[in-house]
């Protein structure tokens, strides 16, 4: 399969509010690698942080957003 010349990888760190457990860590990198063009998701749970690379050509930052607002938490 050929490679896309227009898509671009980028990642970013999210603020996470509201986890508390494993379970949540769980929920929030399953909400983001759900979508279409996120190619890892971490979260770090100490941090409330996650961080996710994904195709710019598919997704924005927005999408991300929503997909964890969608999961139960919020983004600071």
């Amino acid at each position: 399969m050929k490679m896309d010349e227009k898509s671009k990888m980028e990642e970013v760190q999210l603020k996470v509010l509201g986890m508390a457990c494993g379970g949540c860590k769980a929920a929030v990198e399953t909400a983001l690698m759900n979508l279409d063009g996120v190619s890892s998701a971490k979260v770090d749970l100490a941090a409330k942080t996650a961080y996710a690379t994904y195709d710019t050509s598919k997704l924005d930052r927005k999408d991300l957003l929503e997909a964890i607002q969608k999961a139960g938490y919020k983004v600071g």
